[in-house]
Formats: C-alpha cells, sequence, structure tokens
C-alpha cells in the first residue's frame, strides 16, 4: 500500500495547503497562473483532490479572499474590543488596523495581487466589493461627524493601498505623524 493511502485524511490541513499555494502562485506570477492545475501541482495534491475542496478557480480564489478578509475583520473585531473610547472607535479601528496590515500583516503579497484580480475581473468585484464595504460602512452619526470619520477610513485606505503597491515614500516618522493626526480627527467631537 502506498503512503497516500495509508496517510489519515486531514482535509482541514489540505485545505490550507491548496490556499497556501494558490496565494503563492498568485504573488510569485500573477493570478492569471492560478489554474486547477498549477495550484494541484505545487500543492502536491491530485487535480480530484483540489476540486474535492474547490470545484473551480473561481471558488478558490474566493476561498482566499474570504481567508485574508477574514483576518481582517478579526484584527477590526480585536482591536475595536481593546478601544475603551466610543466616539469614533470604529473609523480609529479601522486606521489602526489597516495601516498596521500594510506593513505588518503576513497577507500583504495576497492582498495586493486580490487587488489587482478585483480590478482586472468585474465578475469577481462585486461579490468581493459587498465584503469590503461591509468594513468600511459609513458611521452611523450625523452627516458633519460621519463625513470626518470617512475622511480618516479613506486616507487610512490610501495609506493601505499606496504601500501595498509601493508607490508612496514615506518615512516612519511621517507615517506616524499622518496617523497621529487622523487619530486625532477620530475624537474631535463638534
Amino acid at each position: 500500500m502506498s503512503v497516500a493511502h495509508r496517510r489519515k485524511k486531514q482535509p482541514q490541513i489540505v485545505r490550507s495547503q491548496l490556499l497556501q499555494s494558490a496565494a503563492d502562485i498568485a504573488v510569485g506570477q500573477g493570478v492569471q497562473a492560478v489554474t486547477m492545475d498549477s495550484v494541484a501541482q505545487h500543492a502536491g495534491v491530485s487535480k480530484g483532490a483540489l476540486q474535492y475542496h474547490f470545484p473551480s478557480k473561481q471558488k478558490l480564489l474566493d476561498a482566499l479572499f474570504d481567508e485574508v478578509s477574514a483576518a481582517t475583520s478579526e484584527a477590526l473585531a480585536a482591536t475595536i474590543a481593546d478601544d475603551p473610547d466610543e466616539h469614533g472607535r470604529e473609523a480609529r479601528t479601522y486606521l489602526t488596523v489597516t495601516t498596521r496590515e500594510a506593513s505588518e500583516s503576513g497577507y500583504q503579497n495576497t492582498w495586493r495581487v486580490l487587488l489587482a484580480a478585483m480590478m482586472a475581473e468585474p465578475k469577481i468585484r462585486e461579490p468581493w466589493s459587498r465584503r469590503l464595504r461591509q468594513m468600511n460602512r459609513p458611521d452611523p452619526l450625523p452627516e458633519e461627524r460621519a463625513a470626518r470619520l470617512m475622511i480618516c477610513r479613506l486616507a487610512a485606505d490610501g495609506i493601505w493601498i499606496n504601500e501595498l503597491l509601493g508607490s508612496i515614500e514615506m518615512s516612519p516618522t511621517l507615517k506616524a505623524e499622518v496617523i497621529r493626526q487622523l487619530e486625532r480627527m477620530t475624537v474631535e467631537q463638534d
């Protein structure tokens, strides 16, 4: 009997390996290089094993997007729980997590290719955009206050995306000052 037949099946481990393989291929070669064959080969599994977990490339990419966006959602939830000041807390949390995720998260490269895929592929843009809109919805406050908090969120997105793309050169002290000023905007009351 071969090793594969004697090996205890561990579907969650295989699923994680498949997602990691898809991420590795996407980061290294672009989303277009993520094929069912390339992912199965990279993960060292049969195409049938891959299709057991993900019946199509789209399902595989959706699962990869779900994984990175869930990690970001979990970071948001954990950070919001640690902020005792209710006033502007959601926007401040978004600012903290997105600016930290751009430089510290293990998902930067995966986010980079997934965002590029969203821009290039209309069929994936809408379902993925729905999930992102949930993380970035306006605060239910009077419009002037909600606008100030939305400015903070949009600035956080700008920092995050520019760092992901490597299109911004900002010293750590300047970045810290920008974030400090945005945080101050989240606590200012009318």
